[in-house]
């Protein structure tokens, strides 16, 4: 079982590390002091089209994954998001092994920096490890089960957290999400998901983003 689940959270770093501010967001230590307020006047459906509007945007995510009596793996990731683009340099630390990646996703496809080949390549085998902002944030809106528990500030940032659980990995996975107000975009994410004696957690907390315009040479596989 602890295998199975340590499946499931490689599987949503690879796939989530998801998910889709301009100062850095508070640690969890800060978070526990955070108080729950009522829920914003607009409704989380406004909120969250708000990113839609965005035309680029880069932004950090710091992120660690904890697993019973497995350790915990953490990465930095680096995004630059301008459609149809999507960029990522990823830094992950396991078992005390860094491993770096550079991803870029074109519309023709998925391309990896080859350090043996010092050139970005089209490949089939590497998954993007973060969803577009946009395309999370349209799932969301498609979610019919979303629970608002209400506005929580984040360093200055007004968030909506939104709630829901997925099954979509085999075992109820609770998701917990701190959208920012303003922009329509997360701030923090956490996943749980226990089975038997195990219990495993994922935190990401997104940072520094910059709604600049990107050049569309950050781009270039070239």
């Amino acid at each position: 079982m602890k295998k199975q689940l340590l499946i499931i959270g490689i599987t949503l770093v690879l796939i989530i590390l998801g998910l889709s501010g301009c100062t850095q967001e508070n640690s969890s230590s800060d978070q526990s002091k955070n108080q729950t307020k009522p829920p914003s006047t607009e409704s989380l459906q406004t909120i969250l089209a708000k990113a839609e509007t965005i035309g680029s945007m880069y932004y950090e995510i710091t992120a660690s994954t904890s697993m019973t009596g497995a350790g915990t793996q953490t990465a930095t990731i680096k995004i630059w998001e301008k459609t149809p683009y999507l960029k990522e340099d990823i830094t992950s630390v396991t078992a005390g092994i860094t491993t770096t990646y550079s991803i870029i996703k074109r519309p023709e496809g998925i391309y990896s920096y080859d350090t043996t080949q010092n050139k970005y390549v089209l490949t089939t085998n590497v998954a993007l490890l973060q969803q577009a902002n946009r395309e999370m944030i349209q799932d969301l809106v498609n979610n019919q089960t979303l629970t608002n528990l209400g506005t929580e500030t984040i360093n200055g940032k007004t968030a909506t957290v939104i709630q829901y659980i997925s099954s979509a990995e085999g075992s109820p996975t609770t998701i917990k999400i701190w959208i920012w107000n303003e922009k329509g975009v997360p701030l923090k994410m956490q996943f749980s998901t226990t089975s038997e004696e195990t219990t495993l957690t994922m935190d990401y907390n997104y940072s520094n983003y910059s709604f600049a315009d990107i050049p569309d040479s950050t781009f270039s596989v070239s």
